[in-house]
């Protein structure tokens, strides 16, 4: 909460841990929000007005203690007169520090509340002090290095999943004792051993014998009452070790070397080690892998401070428990596993979802859709999914723009009936175009978003609902009760619906139910999902803190995917930018706002690997970027080409405001824009080879979704063994059968790629070529290098190959 002045004109600003962004302090908050002992401690705070302010200085103690004011030439003063920063100096563990600004104007004093911290303290596990075997595992009792009773420990194996143990972390015991001396039994899970050193307090992980030794190394942070914050784990990297998965990352697929966190976080464009979708996962070529359950912030040191060490930092959740797996395997083995533990998809998305889609944030009237699906089909191009963004009047998010209606109470939900269309509105006959898509074998997909708007004029059904949400308790709240407001630039000051309670969420859904029971719509992009920030969340369930940040995009687009699912027999799917661990359970996602570049482009395909050894089964992207300048026709047929052997082939671009030229990334746009005459056959042709793979994709959608597998694959997965499939991040498999390597070089008309071990033949010729190393192809513009594996049978038939070949140049 700020704090201001008890007396005008002035005021005083302080926000000890701001709005709770994770990547950036503002002007006024506190650094480092929640001091450690030897951090250098800064208080910033505004006085305004600035001009008016005079004799300002820090009043403080230490330990209770006074301390020397701070003021004059030890204040730094922004130029903009009213932003200062104090910096008290390093503080150790355990000191209470209790502080108060004072500023003059005009002769009067205004003095800010007082706020207090106690410094945390870094404690590390030095021995065992009892173990004990029982019914849910190995209960151990631990003794810190300074001699005070240490965390609760329980090492079990993860049931029901093979070479897996689990770590539960708990509060600080009570009571101490003094070390065993004896080691503790091991814990077996299948050719997995965990054993602990009695005193040293260290954990070592054996695998198979042909697998190293890891020891893990324990610390933990607590408050100065002794509560758990966190909990450390650190352990050695070998000299070639190579750390991936963490989920959807842009920067990197082996992240060793890096620093990063497990933050769910709306970063637009340009994303570097931010993401929409973070997975606290990863596993070494070394044969090991680990997990952090729940949603609590976690944070990584990949051997980017200490370059042969990986360190990784899990705070507490809310019962203060901190749970880790460590498990062992093949990649593939672990990645089930993963997908094991944390969610599979019922079943493959239905097979309308595996053709070709086609969207734009500026389609926002039912002339301007029925536009773009004529001429998807003047050019005889193939479309199954049309998404449409711009659907809604964006302030209730569920009734169609310039619908005429009377507002129902905020507790009811509309029928198809309670609406009229005017015939000069934007969606003249909503109803009638769905039914029209569909007798054209095309399915509807609306965008949603999960705000509770802030909007400046009178809405009645609007207005309606935010009462009644706020009189339920209906939306986040803050633990001081009040309503939650979203702090980002998107959609800012909007409440936000809680998920984690079932009348809330069936609140908000059934306002929904007859798009999808009387219009008959096929699903919903539910975009966003990150805009939780700050670590005074407090949800309906009784879940409270920066856990809920992560946790919130899986509760929004789970609640939205067995909905969909409900209402529409299983015939339905989501389509989702935002997630956490198990967000594979909700197919399908893309990886959120990219501009139309090259390097963007190669970005988005190191997203897409990182997302498959995460956990993501069925993913996607904007084919060659959704915004700012268009993209070249090399470069949109490039990705194209890439798209169509995705598991999802879609374009999508932003909005374009009147009068500016369309956005759209539309073959038929692309191809005026750029003058180049290629574009709308060449596009025609990879949307026909998509339709002709869509039996392919259907088998291997099933395989993936009930294996735990992705249906897009880094070739680390089946060639885990050969050190260069580790370093390939331009390549995939597509299923089991098909190696893909797109060309992401401007101006290329080779490929130089790699094909593992074995015998492959090229999709388009029938050649064969040996495995094993890499080999430099032709790649015209018509063309992806594509090979099939041995054995396995083409997906594409030499018929359907000639046939879409002399599509190319149809119109």
């Amino acid at each position: 909460m700020s704090s201001t002045a008890i007396a005008a004109p002035l005021a005083i600003v302080h926000a000890p841990h701001g709005a709770g962004t994770p990547y950036f302090a503002a002007a006024d908050e506190r650094t480092p929000r929640d001091p450690v002992g030897g951090d250098m401690v800064g208080i910033g705070f505004l006085t305004m007005p600035g001009e008016a302010a005079t004799g300002v200085a820090l009043h403080w103690t230490r330990n209770g203690r006074p301390q020397a004011p701070i003021g004059g030439r030890a204040l730094a003063r922004h130029a903009s007169l009213d932003q200062w920063l104090v910096e008290i100096g390093v503080v150790e563990a355990g000191d209470v520090v209790e502080y108060w600004i004072v500023a003059e104007a005009g002769g009067t004093a205004c003095t800010s509340p007082h706020h207090r911290f106690v410094a945390r303290r870094w404690r590390r596990l030095a021995a065992f002090t009892a173990a004990s075997q029982q019914p849910d595992g190995l209960h151990l009792s631990t003794l810190a290095e300074d001699g005070t009773p240490g965390l609760a420990l329980v090492a079990r194996p993860q049931q029901g999943h093979a070479s897996v143990i689990q770590l539960v972390f708990e509060q600080v015991q009570a009571a101490g004792g003094e070390p065993t001396g004896a080691a503790p039994a091991p814990v077996q899970a299948n050719d997995l051993t965990l054993t602990l050193d009695p005193t040293t307090g260290r954990i070592h992980l054996r695998g198979p014998d042909d697998a190293p030794d890891l020891p893990v190394h324990l610390r933990w942070l607590e408050e100065g009452d002794g509560t758990l914050v966190a909990v450390e784990l650190t352990a050695p990297l070998a000299a070639d070790e190579a750390l991936v998965g963490f989920g959807e990352r842009f920067d990197a697929l082996d992240q060793r070397g890096r620093a990063l966190d497990a933050t769910v976080y709306e970063q637009y464009k340009n994303q570097g080690n931010r993401t929409y979708l973070p997975v606290p996962f990863f596993f070494s070529n070394r044969g090991y892998g680990c997990l952090v359950e729940g949603t609590s912030p976690v944070r990584y040191d990949l051997g980017r401070t200490v370059p042969d060490r990986w360190r990784c930092v899990v705070d507490a959740d809310s019962r203060g428990h901190v749970v880790v797996d460590l498990m062992t395997g093949a990649p593939l083995a672990l990645v089930r596993t993963l997908t094991a533990i944390t969610g599979r998809p019922a079943e493959a998305p239905p097979a309308w979802v595996f053709g070709p889609w086609m969207s734009s944030n500026e389609w926002n009237t039912q002339v301007r859709v029925e536009q773009e699906v004529a001429l998807t089909r003047h050019h005889d191009i193939p479309a199954t999914v049309l998404v449409i963004e711009a659907w809604s009047d964006e302030t209730t998010f569920y009734i169609w723009n310039g619908a005429r209606y009377t507002p129902r109470p905020g507790a009811e939900a509309p029928r198809l009936a309670d609406f009229e269309f005017p015939a000069d509105g934007p969606w003249p006959d909503p109803k009638g175009m769905v039914d029209a898509l569909h007798a054209a074998g095309m399915r509807l997909v609306l965008w949603q978003i999960p705000a509770l708007k802030q909007i400046d004029e009178p809405h009645a059904q609007h207005d309606g609902d935010v009462a009644y949400a706020l009189g339920r308790g209906f939306v986040m709240r803050r633990r001081d009760g009040s309503p939650y407001r979203n702090p980002a630039f998107w959609f800012h000051e909007a409440h936000l619906p809680d998920f984690t309670q079932p009348a809330a969420t069936a609140w908000w859904l059934q306002k929904r139910a007859y798009l999808l029971e009387e219009f008959g719509i096929d699903g919903f992009k539910t975009d966003g999902g990150e805009h939780l920030q700050g670590a005074d969340l407090l949800a309906g369930d009784g879940r409270h803190g920066a856990e809920l940040v992560n946790a919130y995009p899986n509760l929004y687009v789970g609640a939205y995917h067995a909905f969909a699912r409900r209402l529409r027999g299983g015939d339905a799917i989501t389509f989702s930018r935002a997630g956490y661990t198990g967000a594979g359970a909700f197919p399908a996602h893309w990886a959120g706002d990219e501009n139309s570049t090259w390097e963007a482009y190669r970005r988005s395909l190191i997203a897409g690997l990182s997302a498959a050894l995460s956990g993501v089964l069925f993913w996607s992207w904007d084919i060659a970027g959704f915004s700012d300048a268009l993209p070249g026709a090399e470069l949109y047929l490039r990705a194209t080409a890439m798209g169509a052997f995705c598991p999802i082939m879609q374009y999508h671009s932003e909005y374009t405001p009147p009068g500016a030229p369309s956005k759209d990334r539309t073959p038929w746009n692309i191809q005026a824009h750029s003058g180049d005459a290629r574009v709308i056959p060449l596009y025609r042709f990879f949307a026909q080879v998509r339709l002709e793979l869509t039996p392919y994709l259907l088998r291997e959608a099933a395989y993936a979704a009930a294996a735990g597998e992705p249906l897009m694959r880094p070739l680390l997965l089946d060639d885990p063994a050969d050190p260069i499939a580790w370093q390939i991040v331009d390549q995939y498999r597509l299923g089991r059968d098909l190696l893909v390597a797109p060309v992401t070089e401007e101006g290329a008309t080779t490929r130089r790629l790699y094909l593992p071990s074995g015998s492959w033949r090229d999709l388009w010729h029938g050649e064969a070529v040996e495995g094993g190393q890499w080999i430099e192809v032709a790649a015209p513009l018509d063309r992806i290098p594509v090979y099939v594996r041995a054995g396995a049978e083409s997906p594409l038939s030499q018929r359907a190959l000639e046939q879409a070949a002399q599509r190319v140049s149809q119109v």
